[in-house]
């Protein structure tokens, strides 16, 4: 949910000149394009960010997230919503030949550091989409809420656009429906971000490709299907941070507004388009600052609160060259850190190898690509979806494993990426077990009927980094 605001709470005055400093930029980020590659850099950079629960010796949430954070005294670890969250920020890396192996001892470096920091509190860390053992108590937000009026803030924001409390309701096997009046119910779901930083002349062809390779990974690697004791979606983080920061009233829901977290408004032919239409959104933060309108200060706060799963992001470097990234946000935690490097080579080959392929992802009907998104969200990887060659509809797993490999293995290989076999191996194996995390917790709560178990052996099997696909019952 992002760093602190300045603001305690916000005027009219300051929206009128948020907005007047937010027109300002985007005015000035025009010229930017106007003048395109020659400004910006033409490298291609890695980065994530990985969500974790802080769980105590019975695997039940732990709200120590400040103690960890103050002892653990580097940048790289931050707040989540809930004080039984923390995020990891990992380190930017350059997509060449040791990016896997650099990734590697980042993350490995990373969430030891974490864990080690838990345990001096008899805790723990814990990957989840969706944490199992979470329960309504959890959410009572004078108790569990962290120590930032930034959040505090965003729920009653939420309010003033909504006029009414926030609202959850969606299917899987079973009914999940929710209410409460501030944002608290966005903890329910822990995810991994991958930025993925692009050229500029390329930038369109690469923000298509993520469009249809997040529908891919949505399913591969899903990782969210138990909800509060209910069978879900198999990646139910979806559904719910959808709903959880819905910024819509009444009367804009019933007219299909675009929702402040969606998948996309439509195919672009600029990145300006997509920042264009964050003019759609309402202001959360007005937190004026008087900076230089390149800073960029009003326009990166307010595109931050827009929560697109494939979220554009324009930064500088360090040379000073203005950047473009994706940030890929559609990914759970999760359940292994393993699992975690395949999902992220998976993301990015696909999204390389779709590019060099030239195959003209426009062919699917945009509603079409969108519809795709959240059935297979809803089924995980034994859904169809239609794939982007012909736009015909097929089998999610047969088409991993007949082009989706291929076009993975190309992509890495075309960044000059090492040691590629053991995560294009494993993107294999999991597709043909049909074993991901949602599906293994499912087929764990039909045979046992017990979180409790089935946080268990989650936990001892992730603490051994074990593949998902290889996890028992």
């Amino acid at each position: 949910m992002g760093s602190e605001i300045s603001h305690r709470e916000f005027t009219k005055e300051d929206f009128t000149a948020f907005q007047k400093a937010l027109s300002n930029e985007h005015d000035y980020v025009k010229t930017l394009f106007e003048k395109g590659s020659e400004i910006f850099s033409d490298k291609y950079r890695i980065g994530y960010e990985l969500e974790a629960c802080i769980l105590d010796a019975t695997n039940l949430p732990d709200p120590i997230n400040k103690k960890i954070l103050d002892t653990v005294g580097s940048p790289l670890f931050t707040n989540e919503l809930a004080k039984y969250d923390l995020e990891i920020n990992g380190n930017v890396f350059t997509l060449d030949g040791k990016a896997a192996e650099n990734l590697n001892k980042d993350l490995i470096s990373l969430w030891d550091q974490g864990q080690n920091t838990a345990q001096k509190f008899n805790a723990k860390l814990g990957l989840f989409g969706v944490l199992p053992s979470l329960k309504l108590e959890h959410f009572n937000k004078a108790l569990y809420q962290s120590d930032m009026h930034r959040y505090t803030l965003v729920s009653q924001r939420i309010r003033e656009l909504r006029h009414e409390s926030v609202k959850i309701l969606f299917h899987g096997e079973d009914e999940v429906s929710l209410q409460k009046n501030d944002v608290m119910l966005e903890a329910l779901g822990t995810s991994l971000q991958i930025h993925f930083q692009v050229p500029f002349d390329k930038a369109v062809d690469y923000y298509h490709a993520a469009l249809l390779a997040s529908v891919v990974l949505v399913g591969f690697g899903a990782n969210s299907s138990l909800v509060l004791g209910k069978r879900a979606w198999h990646e139910s983080r979806i559904a719910i941070f959808e709903q959880s920061v819905d910024t819509r009233n009444r009367q804009q829901r019933e007219h299909g507004a675009e929702k402040r977290v969606h998948f996309a408004h439509g195919y672009i032919n600029s990145w300006l388009d997509l920042f264009e239409q964050n003019k759609m959104f309402k202001i959360i933060f007005a937190d004026v600052k008087n900076k230089p309108v390149s800073d960029l200060h009003h326009f990166n706060l307010h595109n931050g609160t827009i929560w697109r799963w494939i979220r554009p992001i324009l930064d500088k470097d360090k040379e000073g060259k203005h950047t473009l990234r994706l940030e890929l946000r559609v990914l759970p935690s999760g359940p292994t850190l393993v699992d975690t490097q395949v999902n992220i080579w998976f993301f990015i080959g696909l999204i390389q190898g779709l590019v060099r392929s030239k195959i003209d992802l426009k062919k699917i009907p945009f509603e079409t690509l969108k519809d795709d998104f959240y059935t297979v969200a809803k089924n995980g990887l034994e859904t169809e979806f239609h794939e982007p060659e012909y736009a015909k509809r097929i089998s999610l797993k047969e088409w991993i494993l007949n082009d989706g490999l291929a076009l993975t293995k190309t992509g890495l290989e075309s960044l000059g990426i090492d040691n590629i076999d053991m995560y294009v191996n494993t993107i294999k194996e999991r597709t043909l077990s049909g074993q991901n995390g949602a599906s293994w917790q499912l087929e764990h709560f039909k045979k046992y009927n017990s979180i409790p178990k089935l946080m268990e052996d989650y936990m001892q099997n992730s603490k051994q980094n074990i593949p998902v696909h290889k996890w028992g019952l």
